[in-house]
């Protein structure tokens, strides 16, 4: 069945990129967090349940918009069909997102949002074509214009390595995202792939006049290099003037003057998926990503610009369902609009499990597979 296969997929996903990310050493320390780092954010997490239809995904990118708006991207989500509320019965889509109305999350409301099949059934919410999906990866709104929001485009490959793969990535740009997300205008632009392994976007960043993106290379350790873009060229859906960051010899170069090395690698291990922003405290940008496989730990990097020089990561939470047995824990990333001004940034993680089956019975089809809400020390 289609939506079951698409299940199965997200597992090989992660087990595809969070492997070579337990190469790495992984983040410093050995202690669980202290009483004063990380906290379980329940309020917050109660957020993702107040759609009755909705149960469930990964992912969990989070993009502010104008006014006390959030806007939330998940992969690989569940949507039920009523009268049954349950996913052994629900379609798995391939994205899904939410507008957060209130930055305070025992105040906010969340509005869920997909698409329709032509027979009713729940489908993506960014449509792909007959050869391809979508994940999504990060974004942002322009002051006072449109919402662009980077995608990653994918493609199955029967027969070889897990029967699908990245190939290249696209650009979604709405028009209208003062509106409801239902009513959105949504223009997809498809980009070609680069001549080198390296994937935006995970984290995006507006700074000095540029659209900054941290790309991931895909195959062995998830490096991360940058590529920046000028606003006005991506409002118009021109994706061709990326300038890749070189290193500080030949800083910022256009894709093709790069040459076969391609661009410089400012993370030796970026994760599979991560965020990045600057701390609102100490004026530094900090990067968030989980680090080893299955029973997975939460690294923080720093840096006093976005081309580094990074710090090594270091660990700042270990999450209690990294113990478990049958530990599958990814996906860490860091939303510092989530709360009032004085509260630390709020951290996502995901919980899987490596059979499908158990994400629709037992006890996984109601504690597995939402997004984990940490809150974070303020300054």
């Amino acid at each position: 069945m289609k939506f079951r296969a698409a299940g199965a997929m997200v597992l090989a996903l992660a087990l595809a990129l969070a492997v070579p990310a337990c190469r790495s050493p992984g983040p410093t320390s050995a202690a669980h967090a202290q009483p004063s780092g990380p906290a379980p954010w329940p309020e917050a997490e109660a957020l993702f349940h107040q759609e009755p239809r909705w149960l469930g995904g990964d992912a969990s990118l989070s993009i502010p918009l104008e006014g006390d708006r959030i806007l939330w991207l998940f992969g690989d989500s569940f949507i039920a069909t009523p009268p049954r509320l349950d996913r052994r019965s629900a379609p798995m889509v391939r994205n899904s997102v939410a507008i957060q109305n209130g930055r305070d999350p025992a105040r906010a409301r969340m509005d869920f949002h997909w698409g329709s099949t032509p027979d009713g059934l729940p489908s993506e919410f960014f449509p792909g074509g007959p050869d391809h999906w979508y994940w999504p990866g990060h974004g942002l709104q322009l002051p006072d214009g449109p919402l662009l929001v980077f995608l990653f485009r994918m493609v199955e490959t029967p027969g070889r390595d897990l029967g699908f793969a990245a190939r290249g990535y696209a650009l979604a740009i709405v028009a209208n995202p003062r509106d409801s997300a239902g009513a959105w205008r949504v223009r997809i632009v498809d980009a070609p792939p680069a001549p080198f392994d390296a994937a935006p976007a995970t984290a995006v960043v507006h700074e000095q006049g540029y659209v900054v993106a941290l790309a991931i290379r895909q195959q062995g350790t998830h490096a991360g290099a940058l590529v920046r873009y000028r606003p006005r060229h991506l409002v118009m859906g021109d994706l061709a003037g990326a300038e890749w960051w070189a290193g500080v010899d030949r800083g910022w170069v256009r894709e093709p003057a790069l040459g076969p090395d391609g661009p410089a690698w400012v993370m030796d291990d970026a994760g599979a998926e991560a965020s990045v922003h600057r701390d609102a405290c100490t004026g530094r940008y900090v990067h968030v990503a989980s680090y080893g496989f299955g029973d997975t730990e939460i690294g923080m990097r720093d840096a006093p610009a976005l081309v580094g020089p990074w710090s090594k990561p270091r660990r700042v939470y270990r999450p209690p369902e990294s113990d478990r047995p049958d530990a599958f824990v990814y996906a860490a990333k860091a939303h510092p609009w989530l709360g009032g001004p004085d509260e630390g940034a709020a951290v996502t993680y995901a919980t899987n499990r490596f059979r499908f089956e158990d994400l629709v019975e037992g006890p996984g089809a109601y504690d597995t597979y939402w997004p984990r809400v940490l809150r974070m020390p303020g300054c």
